[in-house]
């Protein structure tokens, strides 16, 4: 019989040597899935995890306590709801500050979106640049690109400088903005085009998970009234 812990460490070394990220990690383990006859429990529910106010609050609060650089990088993180691996090839010319966006490429065949950005994360970013035109958003401490792996450590060591006890990971900031945006009446179909998603259904979860937030706010107030 196969033992789970030798099995789960050769899982690991996949992953990490392939230097997936999360999409990817989940596209793999639905073909292993797939190929082994294998469906997905019929009663999973219908959402994604993600943080709370509260608990973004203080993530953000640990990584501009930290750093300002750390909380100004993870900050643009949260907000434009980008993938882990979209974030760290972002260049300093991707950022039209003119027009409140960031320009993204996934890289999937060349496609571009267009991601809205708020004017106090736009004139922090434009401080943060300064005088450059071009190069990483973000440069690293050697003054390349920062990688995947080096992004989702950072994101966890603030998770755990902040006292939040659940897995935090980058594309946790992804499902948690997605979820306030739907919670604050953006329309799904907005919601689609800014995450990059080719097909609504798969936007539809974050519907579904406001849903479930409004019920646990609502659950929260009754409880200390």
């Amino acid at each position: 019989m196969s033992d789970p812990q030798e099995d789960a460490k050769r899982v690991a070394k996949i992953l990490r040597n392939g230097d997936y990220d999360y999409d990817g990690s989940k596209y793999l383990f639905k073909l292993a899935r797939r190929r082994a006859g294998l469906k997905p429990p019929e009663n999973r529910t219908n959402t994604v995890d993600r943080m709370s106010q509260e608990e973004t609050d203080r993530f953000i609060d640990a990584a501009y306590s930290a750093d300002g650089r750390r909380g100004l990088m993870l900050r643009t993180l949260l907000e434009t709801m980008l993938r882990v691996s979209e974030f760290v090839s972002l260049q300093v010319e991707d950022v039209s500050f003119a027009e409140n966006l960031v320009v993204v490429r996934d890289g999937k065949g060349g496609k571009r979106r267009e991601v809205p950005i708020t004017e106090s994360l736009n004139r922090e970013l434009n401080l943060h640049v300064g005088g450059r035109n071009t190069g990483p958003l973000f440069q690293s401490p050697r003054g390349g690109t920062y990688s995947a792996r080096r992004i989702q450590q950072i994101v966890k060591e603030t998770a755990k400088e902040a006292g939040i006890e659940k897995r935090v990971y980058p594309h946790l900031l992804r499902h948690t903005m997605a979820t306030r945006l739907v919670n604050s009446g953006m329309p799904i179909e907005h919601v689609r085009k800014v995450l990059g998603h080719e097909l609504i259904d798969k936007t539809r979860v974050y519907a579904e998970t406001a849903v479930q937030s409004v019920q646990e706010s609502f659950e929260k107030a009754r409880s200390s009234s």
